[in-house]
């Protein structure tokens, strides 16, 4: 009963309604069509105020959210933050796990976290790397050590 009355209160914005809202004084983002007025927030942000503001002026900031992989506490957080969701809202990307026989799905919270994995091995930058410059590293001391003495 209490999600009725809060969904009720929500205003429907189109994009133009949003975009002028991409300042350090008033600063707007839409993720997953809902917007949320993250002005207060700039400054809590770990990812800096710069992250926001670019986001922003970009218009639909769902792919940059899901791109790197908030929390769920991050995620219960935006809720204090929702005003409204954008009216006619088509996901950006229609292939997305946001979508459902060809219709948007919003997504919760739950939803969001079951759907990012984690991400792919690096084969070379974690094992091969490492084990290089730990070679050239001996090799450059035994050369240093024993070699070039004589």
């Amino acid at each position: 009963m209490a999600e009725e009355t809060e969904t009720m209160q929500l205003q429907l914005f189109s994009p133009s309604d949003v975009s002028p809202h991409s300042s350090r004084k008033d600063c707007w983002v839409v993720i997953h069509g809902k917007v949320y007025d993250v002005t207060k927030f700039l400054e809590d942000h770990p990812g800096g105020e710069d992250v926001l503001l670019h986001v922003s002026a970009s218009g639909d900031a769902t792919e940059a959210f899901e791109d790197v992989g908030h929390s769920t506490s991050a995620i219960s957080m935006m809720n204090s933050y929702l005003i409204g969701s954008i009216e006619d809202y088509v996901p950006p990307n229609p292939s997305d796990a946001g979508t459902v026989d060809g219709s948007y799905m919003a997504l919760n919270s739950q939803t969001m976290q079951r759907n990012k994995g984690s991400p792919a091995p690096n084969i070379f930058l974690d094992y091969v790397l490492p084990l290089f410059m730990l070679v050239m590293a001996v090799s450059g001391w035994y050369y240093l050590t024993f070699v070039a003495k004589n």
